[in-house]
């Protein structure tokens, strides 16, 4: 494929495939004395130590700039989770042992979604090079919801999370389904508004992006929990 020629596709590419069989070894591997907010917070770390040390060894700028952005309101995140598990009661982490984020939300979700974050806006640029602008935003979302809703799915086995509301398929809870495509569409967008903006643009625009999320979460969680089931 053209797409695989450019060397950034390339070394992203392999740095999810290395990512990969990391996760999965740390992951599935029956560490006796480690639980899963441990080995969860060792996946996160893997995973932008893989990114710091490529956009340093091949100086990626863009990769800097996509991963700064992700980082900063991957912690942001922290709040939506933190609103969804404490007030609406709508998921529950497990205790893992290690200390948690307001005693509800393990340490590892501060920069767990920075993962998907760096992936979403990575694969959005790169087509945003080669299609047109809605193609772009139509793509964006797509992907930004099935990442969300494999992850709702598969994480619930180790057990990372869980959701606890009325409306669901497996571990995926209906009312969540449009946030996370609004969540993708507005990561993007609003990267695309402040990649090139000052640091303190850069956690304004993180900082919109999750009050929207808060907002979207709040609105379907009502719209779907409360007045249709």
């Amino acid at each position: 494929m053209q797409l695989l020629q450019d060397k950034s596709v390339k070394d992203f590419v392999t740095i999810h495939v290395i990512f990969a069989i990391l996760a999965a070894i740390t992951l599935l591997f029956p560490f006796p004395t480690a639980s899963i907010d441990a080995k969860m917070l060792v996946v996160v770390f893997l995973y932008n130590a893989l990114i710091v040390v490529e956009i340093f060894y091949k100086s990626y700028d863009e990769w800097k700039s996509i991963w700064l952005f992700s980082l900063i309101l991957s912690l942001l995140m922290v709040f939506p989770d933190w609103y969804l598990a404490v007030t609406l009661g709508a998921l529950v982490f497990p205790p893992g042992g290690l200390p948690m984020i307001g005693g509800a939300i393990p340490l590892y979700m501060a920069g767990l979604w920075s993962l998907p974050f760096f992936i979403i806006i990575f694969i959005g640029k790169e087509i945003q090079k080669r299609k047109s602008i809605e193609m772009t935003y139509a793509i964006v979302s797509i992907l930004g919801v099935l990442i969300f809703v494999l992850s709702e799915l598969t994480l619930v086995n180790l057990p990372s999370w869980s959701a606890t509301v009325t409306g669901m398929i497996g571990n995926l809870a209906y009312y969540i389904i449009i946030p996370e495509l609004f969540l993708a569409l507005s990561v993007f967008v609003c990267y695309e508004y402040v990649f090139d903006k000052k640091f303190w643009m850069k956690i304004i625009g993180a900082f919109t992006v999750m009050i929207l999320y808060i907002g979207n979460a709040s609105f379907f969680y009502f719209l779907i929990e409360t007045l249709l089931l």
